[in-house]
């Protein structure tokens, strides 16, 4: 059986950053995937449906990536992997805290007070940037603030 990508974007970065890990306090790397712009077609049923078309936007709840996404992720953030969310009781790509293995949520990191949660544009100037290689498909949602226009023109795009 092969699954079906509902969500393409023409490129990706991934942003890195530094956080508490909430169980066993030690500090710890994440990192969430970027995307300028995209398309998500997994609410298309018909003829009739439109894809949702959104501009700048990091990814929530991955549940699959493709294979060249999946590899470079793997190469620079191998923290970033799946994992069940008892919370969420789902399995998808999660940061893991590097000491105690204990999955790193997506509601902590894109929350108030979370690694990725910002209100200044110096706060999103500090992430470290790392491109893509190339365009993304992907089963996720894609969620849009103001911050991740300003990683944008930092990529010059």
């Amino acid at each position: 059986m092969t699954l079906t990508l509902t969500l393409a974007a023409p490129s990706y970065a991934l942003l890195q950053a530094d956080t508490t890990c909430w169980k066993c306090g030690e500090s710890t790397r994440v990192a969430t995937i970027w995307v300028p712009s995209f398309t998500d077609t997994s609410d298309v049923e018909g003829p009739e449906d439109e894809p949702e078309i959104g501009g700048a936007a990091t990814l929530r709840h991955i549940e699959d990536l493709d294979d060249n996404v999946t590899d470079h992720v793997r190469e620079v953030a191998t923290w970033l992997k799946p994992g069940h969310s008892e919370t969420a009781e789902a399995t998808y790509w999660a940061n893991h805290c590097p000491h105690c293995d204990a999955l790193q949520g997506d509601h902590f990191e894109m929350g108030v007070n979370g690694p990725f949660f910002f209100q200044h544009r110096a706060e999103a100037d500090a992430l470290e940037l790392i491109p893509g290689r190339g365009p993304l498909t992907a089963n996720a949602s894609a969620s849009q603030s103001e911050w991740m226009d300003w990683i944008a023109l930092r990529l010059g795009l």
